[in-house]
């Protein structure tokens, strides 16, 4: 099963630039752990503990908000994840 992952541009620098990378799984987490082992310097752009996505990382499924519980939301061949990160300053 093929789901796309969309990478933010801040995070590109771990995918040798790939905006949009094929992984497989069941759920988020599993293929948010399919992309850490294709890029493993994806990991601490993501995840601050195992399983435990940073406060900074939100995940769409198909453009839609995966909160609450965005590591076990159900994906399906054909759907798109969108790694969506908030950014602050002045």
């Amino acid at each position: 099963m093929a789901v796309k992952v969309h990478i933010h541009s801040t995070h590109r620098q771990f995918t040798n630039g790939l905006e949009v990378v094929s992984v497989e799984g069941n759920t988020v987490g599993e293929c948010l752990n399919h992309l850490i082992k294709q890029f493993p310097g994806m990991e601490k752009a993501v995840f601050s503990k195992k399983d435990k996505l940073l406060n900074i990382v939100e995940i769409y499924v198909n453009h839609t908000s995966a909160y609450p519980n965005e590591l076990i939301k159900p994906v399906k061949d054909g759907d798109e994840i969108h790694l969506v990160i908030m950014l602050a300053g002045g």
